[in-house]
């Protein structure tokens, strides 16, 4: 990876933190945009409001989308960007794709374990290690010029929750978009 922007701060990096069975973990919901200075994403504890890191993967769960009209309409009126979408969620999972894991062993060790055994395949990246990369993902985006909500990629349609999305950047593998969903099952 190469090196990162002035006032990255890692997840490793990041300040106080909880600690849950001896490990430290992120805050219980975020906020989560992109970050157009470091080309990043920002997450932010959404209890306190305060940057917890930057990251260029983000896994959360029970995601609702996040549009601040008054922010949308500066964007409209200034032709200017500003921070005034996000994503809101659970925290599962914050950093680069990868394929090990750790677990805790006898309440005290970690055992490091392969989550899939894509490596000896003509690919780099499976849907084990890439799950944005499986069929029950859509695509998503923002552009405040367009839409006043996040839209589906293909049926530009709004999207308003998700049991899970993941946020990427730029820098990240897989598929081109940076937002992926689980749509809502269809009423039958």
């Amino acid at each position: 990876m190469s090196k990162e922007p002035k006032g990255f701060i890692s997840w490793k990096d990041a300040g106080p933190r909880k600690v849950v069975d001896g490990c430290p973990v992120a805050p219980d919901r975020v906020k989560v945009y992109f970050n157009l200075q470091k080309d990043c994403l920002s997450v932010i504890d959404a209890e306190t409001g305060l940057l917890y890191c930057h990251a260029h993967r983000v896994d959360l769960r029970n995601a609702k989308f996040r549009v601040q009209p008054a922010g949308r309409e500066r964007v409209l009126r200034e032709k200017r960007k500003n921070v005034h979408a996000y994503v809101v969620g659970d925290c599962y999972d914050i950093g680069e794709v990868s394929k090990e894991r750790f677990r805790l062993v006898d309440n005290e060790l970690f055992e490091k374990y392969s989550i899939c055994d894509c490596s000896d395949k003509p690919y780099d990246y499976c849907e084990e290690c890439t799950p944005e990369s499986s069929e029950e993902f859509r695509g998503g985006y923002y552009n405040p010029y367009k839409h006043e909500t996040f839209v589906d990629d293909v049926e530009k349609t709004p999207i308003h929750k998700s049991s899970r999305v993941i946020l990427r950047d730029k820098t990240a593998v897989g598929p081109h978009y940076n937002i992926f969903y689980i749509p809502k099952p269809k009423k039958k």
